[in-house]
């Protein structure tokens, strides 16, 4: 059983004419994440533990490193390719977050 633990922050776009579009909160917890169970039956937890805004059925996970997204049906195992360089500190002092926010197809 394979974990993948991160911070994880949520953006607020459930109004769109919210005009803050920072991640918060601004000391994000730390998550851990199944590798071999799909996104979609995790996602709730993340949501539970952000106490985040959104419809936990329209939320979506975006990577802060390089703000893709990824495929909620699909595994984190699967998705190595996307988290690559996720975990390196880039030489500013930012630790990379997996952020909450809402799918596309709803904002």
């Amino acid at each position: 059983m394979a974990t993948f633990t991160c911070r994880v922050q949520f953006l607020d776009d459930t109004d769109p004419f919210n005009s803050t579009n920072f991640p918060e909160p601004t000391r994000p917890p730390l998550y851990t994440f199944r590798e071999d169970i799909p996104l979609i039956n995790q996602i709730a937890g993340a949501h539970r533990l952000l106490k985040a805004p959104h419809k936990p059925d329209d939320c979506a996970l975006q990577l802060s490193h390089n703000g893709s997204y990824l495929d909620l049906e699909s595994t984190l195992a699967e998705q190595k390719d996307e988290l690559e360089g996720f975990q390196e500190d880039g030489g500013r002092g930012k630790k990379h977050s997996i952020i909450l926010r809402s799918q596309l197809s709803v904002r």
